[in-house]
């Protein structure tokens, strides 16, 4: 099947994109599984890192939308052109996340084109990797900035698991927007689920209580919020997260607050 391109937003790298899928013609699924770089494959995403002009590119397929979802996207409406458009904002507010290049529609699902993050690897990669106590402390004190940055600028991420945070050239990068919102309601707990989310990871990692101490201290000295207070609305999400790892793995998590 050849494939074919529509352009929503990012003309630029859109056509840019357009002229790499050209090359052998052949359907976008296809295309990404022998040309990229595939970090993720499953039924709803199809996930892939590659090189236009000489950047490094993140291309995410959403796969298989129905023809209402098809229909949004070239309405300029849905969750594709929302994460673009959300990453656009949290990059111009200086929020540390891959700047969205471009938008489109093809015939097996949407495209979304951002920029790649060269070197480094996501916080669970890393771990695996046994840094140094050095290195996990500037790994800790970048996300607490970085998310952070995130709240102040009155933004939630929905997802803070170690795999959506990269530590790229010194510095730590919120991936995956799909689920990023502005809340107008219960804007103080959704902040305090992301943290909770990254605790949990941090306790399923075994990380000692003392880094995540650092993790906490550089979010407070940003975002200016008191600890207990923090501390007490993040117990509820805290308790939730844990009995779901219980229930999926067997193992309660070691609580680290």
């Amino acid at each position: 099947m050849i494939n074919r391109m529509l352009v929503i937003d990012g003309k630029r790298w859109g056509h840019r994109l357009a002229e790499r899928l050209r090359q052998p013609p052949m359907g976008i699924v296809a295309w990404m599984q022998r040309h990229t770089q595939v970090v993720k494959d499953d039924p709803a995403r199809l996930v892939g890192y590659l090189r236009i002009r000489e950047r490094h590119c993140f291309l995410k397929l959403y796969r298989r939308p129905s023809l209402l979802r098809k229909l949004l996207l070239l309405m300029r409406i849905g969750r594709p052109l929302r994460t673009y458009k959300t990453g656009l904002v949290l990059a111009a507010n200086g929020v540390l996340v891959p700047r969205p290049l471009s938008c489109a529609v093809v015939a097996e699902g949407a495209l979304l084109l951002t920029e790649g993050l060269s070197g480094g690897g996501d916080y669970c990669q890393l771990w695996d990797a046994r840094p140094s106590r050095d290195t996990l402390s500037r790994m800790m004190r970048g996300a607490g900035e970085s998310i952070a940055d995130l709240h102040v600028v009155g933004y939630t991420h929905g997802d803070c698991k170690w795999s959506n945070l990269l530590w790229s050239e010194e510095r730590c990068y919120l991936v995956d927007l799909d689920g990023a919102r502005r809340p107008r309601l219960l804007a103080a707990s959704r902040r305090a689920r992301d943290l909770a989310r990254f605790t949990i990871s941090a306790e399923e990692a075994g990380v000692p209580a003392a880094m995540l101490e650092e993790f906490l201290d550089s979010y407070l000295r940003k975002s200016g919020v008191d600890r207990d207070t923090l501390v007490r609305r993040m117990q509820p999400h805290l308790q939730k997260l844990r009995g779901r790892h219980l229930h999926k793995y067997g193992v309660e998590p070691h609580p680290l607050l």
